[in-house]
């Protein structure tokens, strides 16, 4: 069973920017994300209401402040993600698909 947490600015889960500033389409798609650990996580964007229901991702709900994104919730995807991102006054949801096995970090090959 998937916990779910309510995000604080003490989490150290951190906005590191879009996948690809190259690529306008890219930049809005994909988002990456800093974890405890130092590595970089990609995570799909999507508005609130379109966030599709994997049964096996992490959810967080995403509101923009000062240009920076901020994650407020994370959970499962689904209904309790959108409801959580409803109440939480969030724009978007970010997904990230939970590898059955660790994929390692996301470095350069």
């Amino acid at each position: 069973m998937m916990m779910t947490q309510h995000l604080t600015s003490s989490d150290s889960l951190r906005d590191d920017g879009p996948l690809s500033a190259a690529d306008g389409l890219l930049s809005r798609r994909f988002r990456l994300w800093r974890g405890p650990d130092g590595r970089r996580q990609v995570f799909s964007v999507y508005g609130v209401e379109d966030a599709p229901d994997y049964p096996d991702a992490v959810a967080m709900a995403v509101r923009t402040v000062g240009g920076r994104r901020v994650a407020m919730w994370s959970g499962p995807a689904g209904a309790k993600a959108r409801a959580a991102a409803r109440a939480a006054g969030a724009q978007e949801i970010h997904l990230r698909i939970v590898p059955e096995i660790e994929s390692g970090s996301l470095a350069p090959l």
